[in-house]
């Protein structure tokens, strides 16, 4: 089984499976269908004379373009919180190796940080009764 981003080669063995699944994928999606169905329309229009090449190239660059660049969009979109979620995870965990270090010092008692990398603001009353 391969990872997420990893990507095979053509020799490798999953290429082909792999290269099969996403084809598969790729012909049951919306945009495939969307696409078909307006290069059809507009095709049709043209040949019977209710539009002109002019029309016919602009709708139909306009469409792909549209469609191919929002996808673009998508990608670079999911990367970018991919990264800002491992950015966030290394921060919490450089957090909580701080703060277990810090109670565990020998003067833990001077500490601002619990064991539970909570940080003491303030002045806490006692919990115990």
């Amino acid at each position: 089984m391969t990872q997420k981003n990893e990507k095979l080669r053509l020799g490798e063995s999953g290429f082909w499976p792999s290269w099969i699944s996403k084809f598969l994928f790729t012909l049951i999606s919306v945009k495939v269908w969307g696409l078909v169905a307006c290069t059809w329309i507009s095709t049709w229009l043209l040949l019977n004379s209710f539009l002109e090449k002019g029309q016919w190239l602009t709708f139909n660059t306009t469409i792909w373009a549209l469609i191919f660049g929002m996808k673009e969009i998508f990608r670079i979109a999911e990367k970018r919180d991919s990264t800002e979620q491992e950015n966030l995870k290394e921060y919490f965990d450089s957090k909580l190796k701080i703060s277990s270090m810090m109670s565990n010092a020998p003067d833990a008692s001077k500490t601002t940080f619990t064991k539970e990398g909570f940080e003491i603001v303030g002045d806490e009353p006692d919990t115990e009764i």
